[in-house]
């Protein structure tokens, strides 16, 4: 039996090849290791703004919502109306209309502070 000769294997990578890879490794790692850190940074947010609760208004508006998942019926839930807070932020002199959940709106008094989101007509 005729076996084939062995493999020779040549190396074809010179230092030079093998310092370059290292360092572009080495920048990648830098690179995605600064983008983890920062977005990992707290970021303080121009569409964060923070108020005083001036007012509380209901508005009774009794309706059932539906959810729906492509064809199927995920769930529905009963609303009894809009539940608004109107918060007054100094930093803007202005006072706010903040649609808020039941839950919220029970546990908030006037006089409390309240953290919402920038309405998106106006948010930066």
């Amino acid at each position: 039996m005729n076996l084939p000769p062995p493999r020779v294997i040549v190396p074809n990578t010179t230092r030079r090849d093998t310092l370059i890879a290292i360092v572009v490794g080495v920048a990648l790692l830098v690179f995605v290791g600064f983008g983890v850190m920062t977005m990992s940074a707290p970021h303080t947010s121009a569409n964060i703004l923070t108020g005083v609760v001036v007012e509380k208004q209901f508005t009774p508006q009794k309706e059932e919502q539906v959810s729906f998942s492509g064809r199927k019926l995920q769930g529905t839930k009963q609303i009894d109306g809009e539940y608004v807070l109107k918060v007054r932020v100094e930093k803007e002199n202005r006072t706010y209309d903040v649609p808020v959940e039941k839950p919220v709106y029970e546990s908030k008094r006037e006089g409390d502070t309240l953290e919402f989101v920038r309405p998106p007509s106006e948010q930066r």
